[in-house]
C-alpha cells in the first residue's frame, strides 16, 4: 500500500502555530474587553433610572424656582405695604429652600457622573491593555521571522507559492502592528480627555458643596429678616410704615458695616465699597449691587485660598504672562499673592477679581483706559472692579435684567458650561446677595420702595 505523506512542511507548521497563537490572543483580548464592557453595562443599566429620576426632579425644582422668582417680581410692582413685604420674603424663603434642594440634587447628579466616568476610564484602560497584548504578540512574530533566513527557506525545498504566502503574511503582520499603534494612540488620547473631564467634575463637587453652605447661610439670613420685620411691626401696617422711614442712625450703620472679601484680605466700609462699585457701574454699565454680590460670593466660596506661589501653583503656560504683568508694574513676582493650586486643576488667580494672567491681559487695555491706571493692577481693588464689570457686561449683565445678570453670573464661574448645575447654583446665590445689597443701597439713596432697581 502506498501512503501519502501528509506531514506539513516546517514553514507551514510555523505559520499554523502563529495563526493559532494569534487567534488565542485575539479571543483572550476580546474576553477582557467583553467582561469589562458587561460590567460597565450592568452598572450603567443599574443607575440609568436613578439618573433619569434626578434629572426630572431637578427640572421640576428649577421650574418652581423660576415661578417663585416671577411671583417676587410681580409682587414688587404692587403698592408698598407690610402684607406685600411679607409676601416677598415668604416667596424668597421658599425659593431659597428650593435652591438648597437644587444643589443637593445637583450633587447627586455629579457624583453619579463621576461614577460613570470612572467606569469609562476603567473600560478604556482594559481596552488599552488588550491592544498592547496583541501588539506584543505581533511584534514577537515579526522578531521570529526576522531571525529566519529567507535564503535558507527558499533553497530548502519550499514552494514558490508558500514562500510568497509567508511574505504576504509578514506584510499583514506589519500592517497589523501599525494599526495597533495607531489604535493605542487614539485610546490614550481618549483616556486623557476622560481623565480631564473627571477632574472637572470633581471640581464641580467642591464648588457645589461650598455653594450649599452659602445657600444655607443665605436662607437663614432671609428667615431672620422676616422674624425681625414681624417683631418690629407686630404685624401692624402702621408700624411698618413708620419703620420704613429710616433714621440717620440706621443709615450710618449701613454705611459703616464692613464689606470684606475674605479670601484676598480686602476689607472696607460698605459705603466705600458702594462708591467703587458705582464707579465701575458708570464706566462699564454694570449694576453696583450685582457687582458687589459677585465679589462677595467669590470670596465666601473659599475656592481661591491665598498664599499660593506662582512658581508652584500657576499653570506653566500662564507663568510668563504673570511675569509680564509684575514686571510692567515693577513688582517682585515672588512677593505677589496668587491662589493656591487646589486638589484639582491649577491655581494662580490674582487679586480680588481672581483672574488668571491671560484673562487679565485680555482686559488690561480697557481697564487702563477707564481707570487711568497704566498699567492696571489685578491687586488694585478699583482695577479689579472695572475688569469684572467689563467681563460681566460682555456676558449679558449690562441690561440689568434678572435673567441677563443670572446668565452673566453663571458664565463668570462656569464659562461655556454655564447651563450646568454649578453655574446655575452659583448664579442663584449671587442674585440673592444682589437683592440684599440693592435693598441697602436703596435705603442709602432714600428709596423706600423694596427692590427699587432693575434686576430685583
Amino acid at each position: 500500500m502506498h501512503l501519502t505523506n501528509t506531514t506539513a512542511s516546517p514553514e507551514k507548521a510555523l505559520v499554523t502555530r502563529f495563526l493559532r497563537a494569534r487567534l488565542f490572543l485575539f479571543f483572550s483580548a476580546a474576553l477582557i474587553v467583553a467582561f469589562g464592557a458587561a460590567s460597565v453595562y450592568a452598572q450603567e443599566q443599574g443607575s440609568i433610572d436613578t439618573k433619569e429620576q434626578l434629572r426630572a426632579q431637578l427640572k421640576e425644582v428649577q421650574d418652581q424656582i423660576n415661578q417663585y422668582q416671577q411671583n417676587i417680581e410681580e409682587t414688587k410692582k404692587t403698592q408698598n405695604s407690610l402684607k406685600r413685604e411679607v409676601q416677598i420674603i415668604d416667596s424668597e424663603i421658599k425659593k431659597q429652600k428650593l435652591q438648597v434642594t437644587e444643589i443637593s440634587l445637583s450633587l447627586q447628579e455629579v457624583e453619579g457622573d463621576i461614577r460613570e466616568k470612572n467606569n469609562e476610564i476603567n473600560s478604556l484602560e482594559d481596552k488599552l491593555k488588550s491592544k498592547k497584548v496583541l501588539l506584543d504578540a505581533s511584534l514577537k512574530r515579526l522578531e521570529q521571522y526576522d531571525n529566519t533566513s529567507w535564503i535558507g527557506i527558499l533553497f530548502s525545498g519550499v514552494s514558490i507559492s508558500d514562500f510568497f504566502n509567508q511574505i504576504r503574511y509578514i506584510q499583514n503582520v506589519q500592517n497589523e502592528v501599525n494599526g495597533f499603534i495607531t489604535n493605542i494612540d487614539f485610546i490614550r488620547k481618549d483616556l486623557e480627555d476622560q481623565r480631564e473631564d473627571l477632574e472637572a467634575k470633581k471640581s464641580d463637587i467642591t464648588r457645589l458643596k461650598n455653594l450649599n453652605v452659602l445657600q444655607q447661610s443665605s436662607l437663614e439670613q432671609k428667615q431672620k429678616e422676616k422674624s425681625t420685620l414681624l417683631v418690629k411691626t407686630r404685624g401692624e401696617e402702621k408700624l411698618y410704615t413708620e419703620s420704613i422711614q429710616k433714621s440717620q442712625k440706621d443709615i450710618t450703620f449701613i454705611k459703616q458695616q464692613l464689606f470684606t472679601l475674605e479670601s484676598v484680605g480686602v476689607s472696607m466700609s460698605f459705603e466705600e465699597a458702594i462708591k467703587k462699585a458705582q464707579f465701575s457701574g458708570e464706566k462699564t454699565g454694570i449694576r453696583p449691587a450685582f457687582l458687589l454680590a459677585i465679589f462677595q460670593v467669590e470670596s465666601r466660596l473659599g475656592t481661591y485660598v491665598g498664599g499660593g506661589s506662582w512658581k508652584k501653583d500657576m499653570k506653566p503656560a500662564e507663568r510668563p504672562l504673570f511675569l509680564k504683568i509684575t514686571t510692567a508694574l515693577g513688582l517682585d513676582p515672588d512677593a505677589m499673592p496668587v491662589s493656591k493650586k487646589p486638589w484639582y486643576g491649577w491655581g494662580g488667580a490674582m487679586g480680588a477679581a481672581q483672574f488668571i494672567p491671560s484673562t487679565w491681559l485680555s482686559y488690561a487695555d480697557q481697564v487702563a483706559a477707564l481707570t487711568g491706571h497704566n498699567p492696571p493692577s489685578p491687586w488694585n481693588i478699583e482695577d479689579a472692579f472695572i475688569a469684572s464689570g467689563l467681563k460681566l457686561v460682555s456676558n449679558g449683565a449690562g441690561g440689568h435684567t434678572y435673567q441677563g445678570e443670572h446668565t452673566a453670573a453663571a458664565k463668570y464661574i462656569a464659562g461655556g458650561n454655564y447651563k450646568k448645575s454649578v453655574g446655575q447654583a452659583y448664579a442663584n446665590n449671587v442674585m440673592d446677595w444682589a437683592a440684599h445689597y440693592q435693598k441697602q443701597i436703596d435705603v442709602l439713596s432714600g428709596i423706600s420702595s423694596r427692590g427699587g432697581s432693575n434686576g430685583n
